[in-house]
This record gives C-alpha cells, sequence and structure tokens, in this order.
C-alpha cells in the first residue's frame, strides 16, 4: 500500500465526493512552491509599495516647490513695493527739506597725463634720490604704524602715480595683497614701493627720474576702493614716508 494523504472534496448539494491521493514525497516539493509563491507576492507588494510612496514623495516635492516659488514672486514684488515706497518717501522729505540732495560724486579721471608737474603744487627736491616726493595727489587714508608698513593715499582710480625720487624699477609684478605693484631702488639706503596700482608703466630694471609716470591708482589686490599703497624703506627696513616731505621746496 503506497503512503500519502487523500483528500476528500465532497459537495454539499449532490452529496457525492471526489478522492484525491497525494503522495509523501509530493507534499515537501509541494510546501517549497506554496512557500515561493507566498515570498514572491510579498517582495512584488513591497516593491510597489517602495515605488508608490516615492512616487508620491516626488510629487510633494514638486508641489512644495511650486508653493515656494509662488511665496518668492510675493516676497520680490513685496521688495519692490517696499524700494518705491522708500524712493517716494526720501523725494517727498527732500521736497519738504527734511533731507538734502546728496552732493555729487566726482567724476572718476578716465584719461592719464604725464605732466604730473602741472598738477600737483609740490614737484622739486633737493635731494635726487631720496624719496621726497608724494607719489600720488589725494588724501591720506591710513597712516604709518605698527601693523601698517606704509601710508594709504586715496585717489580717483586712473590717477598718475609718479616715482618719489629718482631710481632704477627692482620689480614689478602681482602680489595677492597689494595687487599690482612697483619697486624702485633710489640708492644703496632709499628704496621705495607702489601697491594697489590699476596699471603698471614701466619694466624692472628701467631708469626712473623723479616725477616720472610709473603706473595708475587703481584697486587690485586686497582692497575695497581705489587708493595707492606707498611705503619707503631705509636699508630695507620700512620707515614713515611723510617724514620726507620737508625735503620738499615750496
Amino acid at each position: 500500500m503506497k503512503k500519502g494523504y487523500s483528500i476528500v472534496v465532497t459537495a454539499t448539494d449532490s452529496g457525492s465526493s471526489k478522492y484525491f491521493f497525494l503522495p509523501r514525497k509530493w507534499i515537501k516539493p509541494i510546501f517549497i512552491v506554496i512557500a515561493l509563491i507566498v515570498a514572491a507576492i510579498v517582495i512584488a507588494i513591497f516593491s510597489y509599495s517602495r515605488v508608490y510612496y516615492q512616487a508620491l514623495q516626488s510629487v510633494m516635492i514638486r508641489r512644495r516647490n511650486a508653493e515656494i516659488e509662488q511665496e518668492f514672486a510675493k516676497l520680490q514684488e513685496i521688495k519692490r513695493n517696499l524700494d518705491a515706497t522708500e524712493m517716494d518717501n526720501r523725494r517727498l522729505r527732500i521736497m519738504l527739506g527734511i533731507e538734502k540732495t546728496p552732493p555729487p560724486v566726482e567724476p572718476v579721471i578716465d584719461e592719464v597725463t604725464s605732466d604730473y608737474s602741472e598738477k600737483i603744487d609740490v614737484m622739486t627736491q633737493k635731494e635726487e634720490n631720496v624719496p621726497s616726493l608724494l607719489p600720488t595727489r589725494g588724501e591720506i587714508s591710513r597712516n604709518f604704524g605698527p601693523t601698517h608698513q606704509g601710508v594709504d593715499i586715496a585717489a580717483p582710480r586712473f590717477s598718475p602715480v609718479v616715482a618719489a625720487a629718482s631710481g632704477v624699477v627692482k620689480e614689478t609684478g602681482w602680489d595677492s595683497i597689494f595687487g599690482n605693484y612697483v619697486v624702485i631702488d633710489h640708492d644703496i639706503n632709499y628704496s621705495t614701493f607702489y601697491g594697489h596700482l590699476h596699471s603698471v608703466r614701466v619694466r624692472t630694471k628701467d631708469n626712473v627720474t623723479s616725477g616720472e609716470l610709473i603706473g595708475t591708482v587703481g584697486s587690485t589686490g586686497k582692497s575695497t576702493s581705489p587708493h595707492l599703497h606707498y611705503e619707503v624703506r631705509f636699508q630695507n627696513k620700512p620707515v614713515e614716508p611723510l617724514g620726507y616731505l620737508p625735503f620738499l621746496q615750496l
């Protein structure tokens, strides 16, 4: 007699029955197939749920981006309205005399002239190789000190910069702090440094005379506005540049 399992299926309306016989050796493969089918169904449901969640999340992100764009557009409109209101208020204050119209800004010099002697009163110097000439015409915006080895002279962009004394151009180049610069050796003791230049009009080893154009004022390097950084060095040590101005003949 074969070993196995009998399955009886009986119909409730007719009373007839059907018998199915499953050999014992088939039971294990059947359970394996059923388990694989269930596992496949579970994996399919999980994958579909994950894809559906990602799609739902993508829709929510797109919707949020659209809302953010609308909010940003509203903020831009509010900013434009505030700017217009501020402009109207300023005009009203000016009309009522509460606020004065700001003075016009002096135009920037856009041309360079080599005839610097006509633009500055102080030119002639007693000592040809002593840096006793202020290299550009402007206002001292920062003085010489322990943490500042020269003076800063605020001047319009493109203003002429001249050699403070006769000498030989030792070096020209670019520095991350001082931008375009020129170094001039005047004699065995004196040298001068000119930084933040917009343009350089001399080359290394050029001979220059006192008052000769060497460049133009700029704002290159680490600078927030046009000015000239000017240093006087005596025996390679920075000294107060303004201390040499008494050599000038007025």
